[in-house]
């Protein structure tokens, strides 16, 4: 009952409508099983008696109908399940900020505090095993000697060049060396880098983390978190 010229639905006041409306609204033009089954029944009730249709053509509509029913809703799980992906990615890339990483690369960032720290991968032991530092223009500023080594071996540099003086923290290069078989070896190397900023990738992307001085790195290469 009205009163007032008030209507009885408080929602068509506001110019709203209520969530009946909204589910009316929400499945016209959506065609659902019963609505497919009562077509089926009225096509079989008006079907030519002299050629019935056939018990095996009835069947397949509705497991084709099904089949594409079924698709729909299994594309609108994996949606679901993407964003919770992406939501979980989120929150395991911001914990990831502020921490450091060990990542396969030639290039690393020399802090005052850290200084180089990296990996070298040698793959059979060798006895002269060596890491050259480069600046960013590739001029060489010092050689570490790591003598004798095998699997996978860690090295720092301090900063300082072959003359026992400080260089400025920023980006350097580094290869590694060793003798195998009578012939100088460049062995695989990683560094750690600190995380400055996460990047929440969409499909296959996934999560890509911005090192400092190297760049963007997708998380699946990273090797250890420190």
């Amino acid at each position: 009952m009205a009163i007032n010229g008030i209507s009885d639905n408080p929602f068509e006041s506001l110019g709203l409508n209520t969530a009946k409306e909204i589910q009316q609204k929400t499945d016209e033009g959506k065609l659902l099983m019963e609505d497919y089954l009562s077509l089926m029944t009225s096509q079989l009730k008006n079907q030519d008696p002299l050629a019935p249709m056939d018990n095996g053509d009835f069947l397949g509509q509705i497991a084709q109908f099904a089949t594409v029913s079924g698709i729909g809703d299994l594309n609108t799980s994996f949606s679901d399940f993407s964003k919770s992906m992406q939501s979980d990615q989120a929150l395991q890339g911001s914990a990831l900020v502020g921490h450091s990483v060990l990542v396969p690369s030639s290039i690393g960032t020399m802090t005052a505090a850290d200084g180089l720290r990296g990996q070298i991968n040698v793959v059979e032991p060798v006895s002269d095993l060596k890491v050259q530092v480069y600046s960013e223009a590739g001029s060489l500023v010092k050689t570490i000697e790591m003598g004798s080594a095998a699997g996978y071996t860690n090295f720092t540099w301090n900063g300082f060049d072959e003359n026992e003086t400080a260089l400025p923290p920023g980006v350097y290069q580094f290869k590694a060396t060793g003798t195998l078989g009578g012939e100088n070896v460049a062995f695989a190397t990683a560094t750690v880098a600190k995380v400055e900023s996460v990047l929440v990738g969409s499909g296959s992307q996934g999560l890509v983390m911005n090192l400092a001085g190297i760049g963007a790195v997708p998380f699946s290469e990273a090797q250890e978190i420190i």
